[in-house]
């Protein structure tokens, strides 16, 4: 752990346990954040997969791959 995380969790224990509680959900809510991009680029690339596998590129990629 570095020095600036001890130190910070240190002053963490200070906090009262609603100032604490207020700051963890702060930090959650930071996480989800980022949570939610990436949900949005996994939905982006189901949505590619699909539309390749319909049009038929997929089939053609993996048919491609396996005569190389």
């Amino acid at each position: 752990m570095s020095n600036l995380v001890a130190e910070i969790a240190e002053k963490i224990k200070l906090l009262s346990a609603d100032e604490q509680h207020a700051l963890l959900r702060m930090l959650l809510q930071d996480t989800d954040v980022a949570d939610e991009d990436a949900d949005q680029a996994w939905r982006d690339e189901v949505v590619r997969r699909v539309k390749a596998i319909r049009s038929g590129e997929a089939a053609l990629r993996a048919l491609q791959e396996w005569q190389d």
